[in-house]
């Protein structure tokens, strides 16, 4: 459940989404194999547009639940689970409620930090709608007619990330390793971090220079010579 008081909060979170970004899953976690955005790629992206505009939230733990038991290794581990509230105010004093769940595991005295803070990056996304990338690269969607900045369409970034994939052979593999691919073909191309970058920023000319570093590279004229011997 949710409340909210009507009032600058919701302009505020409306400005923030615009300028957020996406932010995309920057760890993985070895030991089960996934990847997941950190909390501090969350933090350094969101705290600064949170100063701008003017908000701040402040947490309520309504639930916490422990427990303490043995490691595989055979030492302690102690597992809590969170219930968290947290109010996101606006200079005005508007505000909106998110309530989310936090669990975590730790073998000293942080687990419920841990907790706390994998809670409070939930809230911040969902709260925000932070997308994981520009695109999926598994989706299929129509040709959109807005346009970002210096006219260039979602359906531009889209086509680029298809003939990406067709180019490179890449079709039938996960979606996280597709994006970290995707992320450092971009990087190499255009010099500018994918991942953390703004897609309002992609330029006419990013766009073209990755175009053009997809198309084969035309033989020099020793390898017109040695293949035609």
């Amino acid at each position: 459940m949710s409340e909210q008081k009507p009032g600058k909060i919701f302009e505020a979170i409306v400005a923030i989404m615009r300028e957020v970004g996406p932010i995309a899953k920057d760890k993985k976690n070895e030991q089960r194999g996934f990847n997941y955005r950190s909390a501090e790629a969350v933090y350094n992206r969101v705290q600064p547009l949170l100063a701008v505009h003017g908000v701040f939230s402040v947490p309520r733990v309504q639930e916490e639940q422990r427990e303490t038991g043995q490691s595989k290794a055979g030492g302690t581990m102690h597992w809590v689970f969170l219930r968290v509230e947290y109010t996101f105010f606006a200079a005005d004093g508007s505000y909106v409620v998110v309530v989310v769940s936090g669990e975590a595991m730790d073998a000293g005295d942080a687990a419920t930090a841990k907790a706390m803070t994998i809670a409070h990056r939930i809230a911040i996304c969902q709260l925000f709608n932070i997308p994981f990338a520009v695109i999926d690269p598994e989706s299929d969607t129509p040709a959109w007619a807005a346009r970002l900045q210096n006219g260039i369409r979602f359906q531009d970034l889209n086509d680029l990330k298809k003939a990406w994939m067709t180019a490179r052979g890449l079709q039938g593999r996960t979606r996280e390793q597709l994006m970290l691919d995707f992320a450092e073909f971009v990087g190499n191309t255009t010099g500018q971090k994918f991942e953390t970058g703004d897609w309002r920023q992609w330029k006419a000319t990013d766009l073209t220079a990755c175009y053009q570093a997809l198309q084969p590279k035309e033989m020099s004229d020793a390898d017109h010579q040695s293949s035609s011997q």
